[in-house]
């Protein structure tokens, strides 16, 4: 489904929502680059700095390798409308209904993942959820909810009440939700758990017997992943984040722009 708004007055863009759009548009190109695509689906959003009712998103219909800085439309958080400069623009609308609620619910968030990719997708589906056997799967420890599978009615209410103190949503039957405070947060924690997701796959089809870390070794790991996030040059530095420079500089060598018109 999507949405379509006549074309607003032009206004100046500040310089937040440049750098937003140059960052968001990086994260839909490395998400191709990586194969974590699903055709035309699933979204990523980010909030403008500056501006609290305001997010990004991409346009409907694009694949991800088409995302620019400058086809990523600009939608109200308050209601949906979109506020762009594009007199086409167009959304999904399921991205308003999964994003916005949370968005406007968590002030302390920048950035939401959605995505669907296999070895997700059949981690959502087993009763166990996301078992904390390998070091990439412990830092998640305490920082993962779980929304049941269903749309309409309550689904909004209750996928707010899935985040309250977590950065990552398993979509049950469906996918997962990431968080970030910043972009380069939610691309750097979207990577770690499509990793734990791929273990866990391979080691349930092994079909040998687990290994599982004993408690105290679990909340050592997720108090240092903490610390990890939270770490200069880490990923919820506002001044930069490592991964997330080399990332760029890799979107670089392919001779992706990311900066958008006249770059």
């Amino acid at each position: 489904m999507a949405s379509v708004a006549a074309k607003p007055a032009v206004s100046e863009m500040s310089q937040a929502e440049r750098a937003t759009r140059r960052d968001l548009a990086a994260f839909y190109r490395l998400v191709d680059h990586h194969g974590w695509t699903d055709l035309i689906y699933n979204h990523i959003s980010a909030k403008i700095p500056g501006e609290p009712d305001a997010y990004l998103v991409n346009p409907y219909g694009l694949l991800y390798d088409e995302v620019t800085p400058d086809n990523l439309v600009k939608v109200r958080l308050s209601d949906g409308a979109i506020i762009d400069r594009q007199a086409d623009a167009q959304t999904n609308v399921a991205a308003h209904d999964l994003h916005a609620p949370v968005l406007a619910a968590r002030g302390d968030l920048q950035c939401l993942a959605h995505v669907h990719t296999p070895a997700i997708m059949a981690v959502s589906a087993m009763a166990s959820g996301l078992l904390l056997l390998t070091q990439t799967a412990m830092g998640f420890a305490g920082r993962v909810g779980y929304h049941d599978y269903g749309f309409g009615g309550d689904a909004c209410e209750r996928l707010v009440r899935d985040f309250e103190g977590k950065d990552t949503v398993i979509l049950r039957n469906h996918g997962v939700m990431i968080a970030g405070r910043t972009i380069a947060e939610a691309y750097v924690q979207l990577h770690n758990f499509q990793m734990a997701c791929e273990a866990q796959v391979m080691l349930m089809a092994a079909g040998s017997d687990l290994h599982y870390p004993p408690q105290a070794i679990l909340e050592g790991q997720a108090k240092g992943f903490g610390q990890w996030l939270d770490r200069p040059g880490g990923p919820r530095d506002p001044a930069g984040c490592l991964e997330w420079q080399a990332a760029l500089r890799l979107l670089a060598r392919k001779g992706v722009n990311f900066h958008g018109r006249g770059a």
